[in-house]
């Protein structure tokens, strides 16, 4: 998912309208209970569950921020490669 599916993601469901990524949600006019629904509604398109810490400080918080964490966890929680045996 890019940075501008990922937008209308937030859009849909914190009803607002994201004209630059980097700018925090709450600037945005995202509540508590908007962040709550969003956060809910990320972890269960994506299968991942995101790191409190990442979402520690929610006025920080913009959509592109979102987007990296969710990339980060779904990356930590991807099977290391299997390793190839070494030929003797």
């Amino acid at each position: 998912m890019d940075q501008s599916q990922f937008d209308q993601l937030v859009e849909e469901i914190c009803a607002v309208q994201v004209t630059d990524p980097a700018t925090p949600l709450v600037d945005l006019g995202v509540d508590s209970l908007h962040t709550v629904a969003l956060v809910m509604a990320v972890e269960d398109r994506f299968g991942i569950e995101l790191d409190p810490d990442a979402l520690a400080d929610l006025s920080h918080l913009s959509s592109a921020g979102l987007l990296r964490a969710v990339r980060e966890q779904r990356q930590a929680a991807e099977p290391a490669p299997a390793a190839v045996p070494a030929e003797r």
